[in-house]
């Protein structure tokens, strides 16, 4: 589901995202599509080749690998300029929407997003999606300003966190995938009151995902917890 558009950046890794308002878009996001620790892609445009026909891509017959930047939600600010102008109006809200069909209302819905790494996903001619590669870190490439932000789905999620290294010879288990979680160190490295709050959600979400490693996550987060808590106390 889209729910928003890059309208800033903070940074090379963090984003802010204004969340689709009332007619902006067909289905109207709700909170609970940007909520707190949820996973979200953005299409990467590299700027190579030819921009894909638009009537394929409605069609879902578009065959070309798409890479996304895969991020989390980590804070939400909700604007409202009005605020503090308590003087008298001539209308309120429901009359200037009923006689003023094109006043833009200047509230908004802010979401911060910072980016954990890509994915390249390709469709096949049976409309199914299948994860090429992945990586975990900070992009090459920045995302631009008007880009939209879709959330993921679990089978997304899922798909983020699967390893396959066959050439690597500390993996005994060869190109049997591995739940990884790379991103971790750039999370800690960032200074961000939230940021350990929405790893810990996200520990929350891999235990659900991924119960054969249920033992290790745990033990992670524990680790990370009690990591936390030190911090915290100093």
């Amino acid at each position: 589901m889209i729910i928003g558009k890059i309208v800033k950046s903070d940074s090379h890794i963090n984003y802010v995202c204004q969340v689709y308002g009332p007619r902006e878009v067909e289905v109207e996001p709700g909170p609970a599509d940007y909520a707190f620790g949820r996973f979200v892609r953005v299409a990467v445009r590299s700027g190579q080749g030819d921009e894909p026909d638009p009537l394929d891509v409605a069609l879902g017959r578009n065959l070309e690998p798409t890479t996304y930047a895969v991020g989390v939600i980590y804070d939400t600010i909700l604007l409202n300029p009005a605020f503090g102008s308590l003087g008298p109006r001539l209308s309120n809200e429901t009359q200037v929407e009923l006689f003023s069909p094109d006043y833009i209302s200047e509230k908004a819905v802010l979401i911060y997003i910072m980016i954990l790494g890509m994915l390249e996903q390709q469709r096949d001619e049976l409309g199914e999606n299948h994860v090429l590669s992945t990586m975990h870190g900070v992009p090459l490439l920045s995302l631009e300003l008007g880009s939209e932000i879709e959330t993921m789905n679990d089978e997304e999620v899922r798909a983020f966190h699967f390893f396959s290294d066959p050439n690597d010879p500390g993996n005994p288990n060869g190109s049997q995938a591995y739940l990884h979680m790379g991103y971790l160190p750039h999370i800690i490295s960032q200074r961000n009151s939230l940021l350990p709050m929405v790893t810990l959600r996200i520990i929350d979400q891999l235990e659900r995902l991924f119960p054969q490693n249920l033992a290790l996550l745990s033990i992670v987060k524990r680790n990370f917890a009690w990591r936390l808590k030190v911090e915290t106390t100093g």
